[in-house]
């Protein structure tokens, strides 16, 4: 049996526990430390969160009507991003799903690409041949009413609930337009819209023309297949042709520039406050072909397609050209979709919707470093044209471009009186005096179809490319078109 064992270092034994419990107390206070650091990132969000509380309860328990709860949130979350740019929005599910439609290329409405400008609703384009197009709704006309309700304060996505909805139904808007002296009234018949990326043929016997209406799932691989095609034709020079283009998606024009920008050369950087946020796209990918390019643009062609251009440009593969004293839209900022893990709504089966967040999170910038944004890219060549022309151009419809076989729309002198109890209104009686001005009868818009309409800014660009070819002797595909 063992007896009691005598410590014959009594302080050593003292000295390591006191140094235990040092590193102990260390550690402890180093935690409380990190979370009294996190609590101080936080206070901003908890000053705010009681004052929130206690609106939220006022207005629900005191407002004049029974509010419901669900819209009350989404109201309070939709005014978060009115703090923020334009672009970025809370998607409530029905908002999520039309941005998904409008992505795939198919809709029904009256037929235009919006956002908010300095605060107000504008137009960046009308889709050609489509019912806003057919009445000469213009690229930076300003909504200002929809249904005769002011639309200060609206989101982009508000704007599409209200503009989109069953073929054959009307909307009217109210828009403020440069250089007109009073507001310009609209009537105007929603319609299915499809809007095909990308259509091609042959100009001549060896001129290319490609036209890319929008950036959406499917562009980059339409383009492979029209620039194979056309290669097979021995194309010589290959016009672009990105008027009315409002953009799309980041990948797809990526994916575009490479059949064009030499492999390892720049397309886009983006540039974010996160360090994710800043990528170098850079072309993965010999070119398809090597041709002389002319890219068509407008004040109307934007985002995507300015990324295009843009690498076009800085590359000294082709010439940019615009109408005279125009450039393009200027929208350099990526959007990046989140979806939310919680929700504002459920299902009648008490299934959550899904929700998301579309949040400016960068800013791009072309090969060269420069910023785009409220900016846009200044043409090569500036071409003159006719009073009104590109109106009349959008009205008649570049290629591929809907046919409305029924007149979809009509202008009034006068807004509407709305039955708010309706879902829509009947087309008001036209003034009869304005029918020559302001909207064509089925049989006037037959025969204007009839007639021949000269694309001035595509004529002159053969014009240019015909002459290059003519001048350069390329017969072998590999020459580039620059502007002196």
């Amino acid at each position: 049996m063992m007896g009691k064992h005598k410590d014959k270092h009594p302080e050593k034994r003292l000295f390591l526990i006191g140094v235990s419990l040092f590193i102990c107390a260390f550690i402890v206070l180093g935690q409380v430390a990190l979370k009294v650091r996190a609590a101080e990132k936080d206070d901003d969000f908890y000053k705010y969160a009681d004052i929130f509380t206690e609106v939220f309860s006022e207005v629900k328990g005191k407002y004049v009507e029974e509010v419901d709860s669900g819209k009350l949130m989404e109201g309070a979350l939709q005014g978060m991003f009115m703090t923020l740019d334009s672009h970025s929005q809370f998607l409530e599910p029905d908002s999520l799903s039309q941005l998904e439609k409008d992505t795939e290329g198919e809709f029904s409405g009256i037929g235009i690409h919006i956002t908010i400008r300095d605060g107000v609703l504008t137009v960046i384009a009308p889709i050609p041949g489509s019912p806003s197009a057919k009445l000469g709704i213009r690229a930076w006309d300003r909504i200002i009413e929809i249904e005769g309700k002011s639309t200060e304060g609206i989101t982009i996505m508000e704007a599409v609930k209200k503009l989109t909805g069953t073929p054959g139904t009307t909307v009217n808007i109210t828009i403020y337009r440069k250089g007109e002296p009073k507001p310009l009234y609209f009537t105007v018949t929603r319609a299915n819209i499809k809007v095909n990326s990308v259509y091609f043929k042959k100009i001549g016997d060896d001129i290319g023309y490609i036209r890319l209406a929008k950036y959406s799932e499917s562009t980059a691989a339409d383009m492979k297949k029209a620039l194979l095609s056309l290669k097979k034709e021995n194309i010589k020079g290959l016009i672009i042709d990105q008027r009315f283009n409002s953009g799309g998606l980041l990948d797809q024009v990526v994916k575009v520039a490479e059949y064009f920008v030499p492999k390892g050369e720049m397309i886009v950087s983006t540039k974010g406050r996160l360090s994710n946020q800043n990528r170098e796209f850079k072309s993965q990918a010999e070119p398809i072909m090597e041709l002389p390019l002319v890219v068509l643009v407008n004040r109307a062609s934007a985002s995507a397609a300015e990324i295009l251009t843009g690498a076009i440009q800085d590359h000294k593969l082709g010439v940019i050209i615009a109408p005279r004293g125009e450039h393009t839209f200027g929208k350099g900022s990526v959007q990046t979709i989140e979806e939310l893990k919680n929700t504002i709504s459920w299902d009648e089966n008490n299934n959550p919707k899904r929700c998301a967040l579309r949040l400016t999170t960068a800013r791009y910038y072309t090969p060269n470093g420069k910023t785009i944004d409220k900016v846009g890219i200044t043409p090569d060549i500036e071409i003159d044209l006719p009073e009104n022309h590109e109106a009349e151009l959008a009205s008649h419809g570049l290629m591929g471009d809907p046919d409305m076989t029924e007149p979809a729309i009509s202008k009034t002198k006068k807004p509407q009186t709305i039955d708010e109890d309706e879902e829509t209104s009947p087309v008001s009686e036209l003034d009869k005096s304005d029918d020559d001005k302001f909207y064509m009868k089925a049989e006037k818009e037959k025969e204007a179809k009839e007639k021949l309409f000269l694309d001035v800014m595509l004529e002159e660009s053969v014009k240019i490319m015909k002459a290059y070819l003519l001048m350069s002797g390329a017969n072998s595909g590999s020459a580039k078109i620059q502007a002196e």
